[in-house]
């Protein structure tokens, strides 16, 4: 797995803003944008405390159950206490990625709408690819009891990482959910290494009036000499706590940083 598959879910959305002129105008991008200027905003505590769950089957059949709890720090890094691993550990690789969307730390500001920032600049040139990215609205939808938008981002590049589809409440411009293309690395029983572009499906919730990841779900369809297998994984976040200073339990505070 990478760790962009949340800190970057919506920096594929970013890739779009060379089409922003383009689509000045148009009420399903502006509605993207603001989601994305809404989740750059939004309260991020220092330090985000969670519990993960990881399922993965393999063709129904149990592949890999465990669970974690960690740390995550708005810089990037987490500790993180995996029951598969001896000892607790630092690390900016996080299995899915963090339990936040958008950049972390100081580089979410970059987010917010230029005229916003001190140092907004006049425009230049007008840059676009030769593939045109439309932007559907597909109606309202009830995710995870949120009604919200269902906007589909069409022709999404098939050489790189991608936001496909993003459900963004219309009136708080929060975001429910987001389907973005990520790659994947596994190794199939022949000992060979595949990385490819795999849809993931993240749901986001709101706790204590932070928006957060609640699940993180993915599937992939690999051969197996001459037949295929499909893995199946399921991502669940809890017990989310936030704080100013890094909890007891995690390998921040014993350093002291």
């Amino acid at each position: 797995m990478t760790r962009l598959l949340l800190c970057g879910a919506l920096a594929a959305a970013s890739i779009l803003a060379s089409t922003a002129v383009a689509h000045a105008d148009d009420a399903c991008w502006q509605l993207v944008y603001a989601a994305i200027e809404h989740d750059a905003a939004a309260p991020h505590a220092p330090y985000i405390t969670y519990s993960e769950l990881v399922n993965i089957q393999e063709d129904g059949y149990r592949y890999e159950r465990t669970t974690a709890n960690i740390t995550y720090r708005d810089d990037g890094q987490a500790s993180i206490d995996d029951e598969r691993w001896s000892h607790p550990f630092v690390s900016n690789l996080l299995d899915p990625g963090p339990p936040v969307l958008g950049p972390y730390g100081s580089r979410r500001a970059d987010w917010l709408a230029s005229a916003a920032s001190d140092y907004a600049l006049p425009l230049i040139a007008d840059v676009h690819s030769e593939q045109k990215r439309e932007c559907l609205d597909r109606g309202d939808d009830v995710v995870n009891g949120v009604e919200a938008a269902h906007l589909v981002l069409t022709n999404p590049p098939a050489d790189r990482q991608a936001l496909k589809e993003i459900w963004v409440d219309r009136r708080s411009h929060a975001i429910a959910r987001v389907v973005v293309a990520e790659y994947l690395k596994v190794f199939t029983v022949q000992w060979n290494e595949e990385r490819a572009l795999t849809d993931y499906t993240i749901d986001m919730e709101s706790v204590d009036g932070h928006d957060v990841v609640e699940r993180v779900t993915w599937s992939y369809v690999f051969h197996v000499y001459d037949q295929t297998s499909r893995l199946e994984a399921e991502y669940d976040f809890s017990n989310y706590r936030f704080a100013a200073a890094p909890p007891r339990e995690s390998l921040f505070s014993r350093a002291g940083t």
